[in-house]
């Protein structure tokens, strides 16, 4: 049997405390953060960080960190979360958090594990996930892995005195054709 936690380059991993301080470090970077999410960003500490993992629901999110396997360096995190399990559907949420790491494929290789791992092993039917529509390097990845446009909410998001759209993309389990190989 393969295993579906890891690839070619990067392995999906179990949070270890430690990590997050590391993480605490990229809410310091005001465009990680506000790629991350639509809320107003700001600095979390490690112990809050450790705390809403902690408190994460675990029959409807599933959160993993992502490693390289070279080095065994946090590269980032990737989660499902608000699972349906009636309707089979879920949300994803994907992060890279050194800029260093960004743009090497570490993003398309994990999102691939957590597909696999999603439509394999949770049967879900579909994932869902929404994006600013300036972080087109994450829509480059969400677009390369098979998701596709499903509809934008007009000048959703306010950032820096604009108006922003925020697109929603989606991807079915018939469709998910993985790009890399699983070990």
């Amino acid at each position: 049997m393969k295993n579906i936690f890891v690839g070619p380059r990067v392995a999906l991993t179990v949070p270890q405390p430690e990590d997050f301080d590391e993480i605490s470090d990229w809410y310091t970077d005001g465009t990680f953060v506000r790629n991350l999410d639509t809320l107003p960003a700001r600095p979390l500490s490690g112990e809050a960080l450790e705390q809403t993992y902690r408190n994460l629901n675990r029959d409807t999110e599933f959160y993993f960190h992502i490693r390289a396997l070279d080095d065994d360096r946090l590269l980032g995190f990737v989660t499902l979360f608000n699972i349906d399990w009636h309707n089979q559907i879920c949300q994803l949420g994907l992060a890279i958090g050194d800029a260093d790491d960004r743009g090497h494929g570490y993003g398309t290789e994990a999102l691939n594990l957590m597909l696999n791992y999603g439509f394999n092993e949770l049967n879900l039917y579909k994932v869902c996930l929404d994006v600013i529509s300036t972080n087109q390097a994450a829509i480059s990845v969400y677009q390369n892995s098979g998701f596709e446009f499903e509809g934008t909410n007009q000048r959703a998001i306010k950032r820096d005195g604009q108006r922003l759209d925020l697109y929603s993309m989606g991807l079915f389990a018939e469709d998910f054709q993985p790009r890399i190989k699983f070990n």
